[in-house]
């Protein structure tokens, strides 16, 4: 048995990684927005040929919340959409969480500078938006949604904004205006609580085909014009966030008269949209939009050459020209390495996360090295010492990569995707941590049968545990910077405070079990 000073001393550990945990993920979705955004390269557009431009009579942008693209190809209102103009396959980037896809598809700024992470912070964005954009060349802007986040988003971007009951036809509700926003989230809504394998999230698909075409009976494509698309998908279980293929993808559609029409489906990021309406609109592109390393280029197959001047046209690629350059300029200047390349400059800020995070190595190589020799100080005989030193190390990896492989498993992806909803991810997550753990105990048992080696074992699970936890902050800082985390990272902090916290937990209970025991060894009378 261990003495005594060294439970407490792992008791302590314990104790220790448990508060960490805990204080990594409390807060955590206060922490990794900032919508001042981060490195944001806000350029001048000037538009100085609109001579014989015609603006559409009526711009309605659909954005439906949580359809996936196969659920929309699977719909006879998009390939109305698809025989009136063209239909793109759309990334909506790594994090494909609502709110942060709100703002890309508004500023044509991606997820990594908008600032925008998660779906709790209120604040304005910084960035501007097409939204505002148009107000601001005279057109009228409104939006209807159940929520209230894109006005939140962008106060000063809508003249109207409705907020009706989720059983109302929203493309009724709709407020006068040149240009409307209409955002119905029930598809999403159904999706979290049944999974998009559901009938009840296919019974919300049938909804959104009925009243999208519902609003196409009264558009003229001869003078109006309708952009439809999504802000993600759903997994077969239901949630939303990482980048599986079904939950990263959605259908954009451009219909109308002032749309180039092509049969085929493209490919486009979701950063293209903002500028696409701008373009089609005669509006200035989003000052902050993405340019260099970007998708602007699929905007010339967009509109109709017969719609639009050709001197606007022309004008407007050397106004991406002029962005793509002030933004190299710029990146040449915080970077000179990143030789003006957005991806050159993200990929150097990655390799200084995992610059600070590789000393942790050492951490963890130190922890092991203390498990082994814990192992052979208060093990009898020395062999069995050695025995159980290697299990101790096949424990701590293995631990810790099957709880991994069980989310992936069970819930389908190791990010945002496995949480459907978030009582539910709380209650599996603990059930399948303390199930996991006891299975690891009762392993350990069948081997040993020896208290000591597991409190060892279990300390060196608590410690490597905290390190992680340690780990996470110093990679992508306190408040999260830029760029924004990968989305395995991204939902580590909620899975520790749960998983680990678990571990940690237990790691206590078994070092007062051991206490207990001794004493009460202590206690018997000689020859007991």
């Amino acid at each position: 048995m261990l003495p005594r000073r060294v439970l407490l001393a792992l008791f302590a550990c314990c104790a220790i990684g448990l508060g960490v945990s805990t204080v990594l993920g409390v807060g955590y979705a206060e922490r990794h927005s900032s919508h001042a955004g981060f490195f944001r390269v806000p350029v001048h557009d000037t538009l100085e040929s609109t001579a014989g431009l015609v603006r559409p009579r009526r711009t309605v942008v659909v954005v439906f919340d949580g359809l996936g693209y196969l659920e929309a190809e699977s719909m006879p209102s998009f390939q109305r959409l698809r025989a009136h103009g063209r239909c793109d396959r759309t990334d909506v980037g790594e994090l494909s969480v609502s709110r942060p896809v709100y703002a890309v598809l508004s500023t044509g700024l991606e997820q990594d500078r908008t600032g925008v992470r998660g779906n709790d912070d209120t604040h304005p964005l910084a960035a501007s938006s097409v939204w505002e954009i148009a107000r601001a060349a005279g057109l009228t802007v409104s939006a209807v949604s159940e929520l209230p986040w894109w006005r939140e988003l962008f106060p000063r971007g809508f003249d109207a904004y409705a907020m009706p009951a989720r059983d109302v036809d929203y493309f009724q509700a709709m407020p006068p205006a040149d240009v409307q926003l209409v955002h119905p989230i029930y598809v999403d809504e159904l999706g979290h609580e049944f999974g998009a394998a559901s009938p009840e999230y296919r019974a919300g698909v049938a909804r959104a085909d009925r009243e999208l075409s519902g609003l196409l009976d009264t558009i003229d494509f001869e003078h109006d014009l309708v952009i439809a698309t999504a802000d993600h998908g759903h997994s077969l279980r239901g949630g939303h966030g990482g980048a599986q293929d079904r939950v990263r993808h959605v259908l954009t559609c451009h219909a109308g008269a002032f749309v180039r029409h092509r049969e085929e489906d493209g490919l486009i990021r979701a950063t293209t949209i903002g500028p696409s309406l701008a373009l089609l609109l005669g509006v200035h592109f989003p000052a902050d939009m993405r340019a260099g390393d970007d998708d602007l280029d699929a905007l010339w197959d967009i509109p109709s050459p017969s719609a639009y001047p050709a001197a606007y046209l022309a004008e407007r690629r050397s106004t991406v020209d002029r962005f793509r350059e002030e933004n190299a300029a710029q990146l040449r200047r915080w970077d000179p390495a990143s030789e003006g390349s957005w991806d050159r400059f993200r990929a150097h800020h990655e390799e200084a996360r995992v610059a600070r995070v590789l000393p942790l190595l050492s951490l963890v190589v130190l922890v092991l090295v203390l498990q082994a020799a814990a192992h052979r100080r208060w093990a009898r005989p020395r062999r069995q010492g050695r025995a159980e030193a290697w299990v101790g190390l096949a424990l701590v990896s293995s631990y810790y990569a099957g709880m991994v492989l069980l989310q992936i498993v069970l819930r389908g992806s190791f990010d945002l995707s496995s949480v459907a909803s978030g009582d539910g991810f709380i209650a599996f997550t603990l059930a399948m941590s303390l199930v996991w753990s006891l299975a690891a105990i009762a392993f350990h048992h069948f081997l040993w049968r020896d208290l000591g080696a597991l409190i060892v074992d279990w300390a060196a699970l608590s410690a490597v545990g905290t390190i992680l936890c340690v780990a996470h902050p110093l990679a992508v800082g306190w408040h999260v910077d830029y760029p924004a985390p990968s989305p395995s990272v991204y939902f580590f902090p909620w899975f520790a405070t749960l998983a680990l916290g678990v571990v940690h937990a237990v790691g206590m209970g078994l070092c007062a079990l051991a206490g207990w025991r001794s004493r009460r060894a202590g206690a018997r009378p000689n020859g007991a």
